[in-house]
């Protein structure tokens, strides 16, 4: 059954194609004022590009939620790495303390 569909679908794809042909060949042959424009058809292009301003619309809100997870996760590592650094910051300080105890202790009298 498959065959069947497949040969279905490319004969659907073939007459498709054809009517493209055969719009475009009329728009291409037709002086641009004697060109009929049926309300069909311009119902048609306001879905076609309503369904293209959605997608692209949808398209943009992903991309803008991905950039704000992106800068959730760089604001929450720049927080870790500040965090980390003022711990570091308080260690090192008590090193320098029990370093200046250590020199003081060490230091004798000539």
């Amino acid at each position: 059954s498959s065959g069947i569909n497949a040969e279905y679908g490319d004969e659907q794809i073939a007459r498709k194609r054809e009517r493209q042909r055969r719009k475009e060949e009329y728009f291409h042959s037709t002086p641009v004022k004697q060109i009929k424009v049926t309300e069909k058809d311009l119902e048609a292009y306001v879905i076609f590009y309503e369904r293209k301003l959605s997608q692209i619309r949808s398209r943009m809100d992903t991309s803008i939620q991905f950039e704000k997870q992106k800068r959730e996760r760089l604001e929450a590592k720049l927080k870790y790495l500040l965090d980390d650094n003022e711990t570091l910051a308080t260690q090192l300080a008590g090193i320098r303390k029990d370093l200046q105890k250590c020199q003081v202790l060490t230091e004798t009298p000539v």
